[in-house]
């Protein structure tokens, strides 16, 4: 990553960002047990797995996909993002990388994470579709409680979205083409989002 952030640390989102990846590095993946480094932490809040943090692998196997390119289009989302890139950039120093560093902690990892459940199963009682009106909640916290409202869905069920947070008309196009999901419609601060 070549770019460094320059945001403000007073912003909240900024601050939050900060704080929710302290919290997450050093504690074991949810899934399995690995330590999460820094940048794990970043990309677990990214990814929306703020409350149950998994390491990279153990996320890409969860959403059915290879490490390499989730890894590549979320770099991508965080260098994008001032928030995250600011949490990114203090995992690095942490780490005692430069900021433009490939992290190794990331891109060395031979390990196989274990079998785990594709993100698509349906939940049983799951409604075919569904409504949520996040308000004003931003970035970080809206895309961990928009995926595991998606979860909740059944396959090709669809969200209908409010939300007001003026990022969300760059955040939520970002996120669904992270994730796979399909944002089938865009008027902010209306928005409806079909699960994988």
């Amino acid at each position: 990553m070549a770019e460094t952030s320059k945001h403000d640390a007073h912003d909240p989102r900024t601050r939050s960002a900060l704080a929710d990846t302290a919290r997450i590095t050093g504690t074991p993946c949810h899934a399995c047990g690995t330590t999460l480094c820094g940048h794990d932490a970043v990309l677990a809040l990214v990814l929306g797995y703020k409350n149950a943090p998994r390491c990279l692998g153990c996320i890409a196997a969860h959403m059915a996909e290879s490490t390499h390119d989730l890894r590549a289009r979320t770099f991508d989302y965080v260098r994008h993002h001032d928030c995250f890139l600011t949490a990114w950039t203090r995992a690095s120093e942490l780490e005692g990388m430069t900021a433009d560093a490939a992290p190794a902690c990331l891109i060395d990892r031979t390990a196989s994470p274990p079998d785990l459940p594709a993100a698509g199963a349906p939940a049983a009682t799951a409604p075919p579709e569904d409504r949520w009106d996040a308000g004003d909640m931003g970035c970080g916290d809206l895309v961990l409680e928009l995926r595991l409202r998606l979860k909740a869905l059944a396959p090709g069920g669809v969200l209908a979205l409010r939300a007001t947070d003026p990022g969300a008309p760059i955040d939520l196009p970002a996120w669904c083409n992270l994730t796979g999901h399909r944002l089938v419609a865009a008027e902010h601060p209306e928005y409806r989002i079909r699960r994988k």
